[in-house]
């Protein structure tokens, strides 16, 4: 069995990301089919060019696990049928996510959300589309290099899928809630509007994942090729980070400072800095949290009731899941907790325990 060299690792991942993006479209309509909007927001020719395109990688996926890619990198343009076929179906996906971009972001804008039926199932449906996603290309990526033996990368990637596969879950079932003909409550819309809220930033970042491998065969990945207007690219440059990755932070909204100091505490994806963003947390504050393993959504309900991370890490180990039960201290922890107990002390006010000094 070959190695897995460079032109098979980047037709895995072009292939990969193609496969995802289509279906996630395909989810995407299936989820609106569900919420019945009275105006479809997709083109007419949206569901026949993605499965157009899902039948095409299907073929290119066992090929690819026979060790024939798609691409190579030694060329100076596309030189087969098939990829040239492939880079018009990016350039479809592509075209398709300017499309419905503004679209969201009109959707998490409108003030009087519960009120516009149509922008509330646009939102649910999208969430659905970010999960099948990202749901498809960790599974679909890991699949392929262990198909190519390269069983070290598909580990590595395999350990994304449950989380994945958890949350494409949950985002169903939020559609569920949406699919009903009842009156949709402020409250609920709200709590919609902040699941949703990285939606749009999510297809920026496949915009540019989709830039970047266009120019796969370039030698130089630009500002330019990025399509980063130069104003704003001179920033990054200054900060000597590369287009790259420039194009995935500032997908999420975030700039040179906010890439250095959330690299600092060891974070280093865009997406995972945007969770922790949009629950509240500075990355000094998020840092010790992320080194226990805790998520956003758990580190903000346990944060809320006064644990700190090395607490909450150990009761959720114990099979603690409720912070309004869970003891704040154990009695092992200090010989001053024993103290304050067998004095009627409260171990949670500090100081006398209530005692006058």
């Amino acid at each position: 069995m070959a190695k897995l060299n460079r032109d098979l690792h980047i037709s895995a991942e072009f292939i990969t990301f193609l496969k995802a993006g289509f279906y996630g479209q395909v989810l995407f309509e299936s989820a609106l089919a569900r919420l019945e909007p009275s105006v479809s927001p997709l083109p007419a020719s949206y569901l026949e060019t993605a499965h157009k395109a899902l039948d095409k990688i299907d073929r290119w996926t066992k090929e690819l696990a026979d060790e024939l890619p798609l691409l190579a990198l030694s060329w100076t343009s596309v030189e087969t049928f098939d990829a040239i076929s492939a880079m018009s179906f990016l350039r479809e996906f592509k075209r398709e996510c300017l499309w419905i971009l503004p679209q969201v972001d009109s959707a998490l804008s409108t003030s009087n959300l519960a009120q516009n039926r149509d922008a509330v199932k646009l939102l649910a449906a999208s969430l659905v589309r970010s999960a099948a996603t990202r749901t498809c290309y960790v599974e679909t990526l890991s699949q392929c290099f262990s198909d190519l033996k390269a069983q070290d990368f598909a580990d590595r990637v395999a350990l994304e899928i449950d989380g994945a596969r958890e949350y494409l879950g949950i985002s169903n079932s939020i559609v569920d809630i949406f699919s009903g003909g009842g009156v949709y409550s402020n409250e609920l819309c709200d709590k919609l509007r902040k699941e949703a809220s990285l939606v749009p930033s999510d297809i920026r970042s496949y915009v540019h994942d989709a830039n970047i491998l266009i120019n796969i065969l370039a030698k130089e990945f630009t500002f330019e090729l990025a399509e980063i207007p130069r104003d704003q690219a001179q920033e990054w440059i200054a900060a000597q980070i590369p287009a790259a990755a420039a194009g995935y932070w500032r997908a999420y909204g975030f700039g040179p400072r906010d890439y250095f100091e959330w690299m600092q505490i060891g974070v280093t994806g865009a997406p995972l800095a945007a969770n922790w963003r949009r629950a509240r947390f500075m990355p000094e504050e998020a840092g010790p949290w992320i080194r226990e393993g805790i998520a956003p959504v758990l580190a903000t309900i346990w944060k809320s009731h006064g644990f700190d991370a090395p607490r909450t890490a150990a009761l959720l180990r114990r099979g603690e899941t409720d912070p309004t039960k869970a003891p704040r201290y154990d009695k092992e922890d200090s010989e001053e907790y024993v103290s304050l107990d067998e004095e009627g002390g409260n171990p949670d006010q500090g100081g006398s325990g209530g005692k006058d000094e």
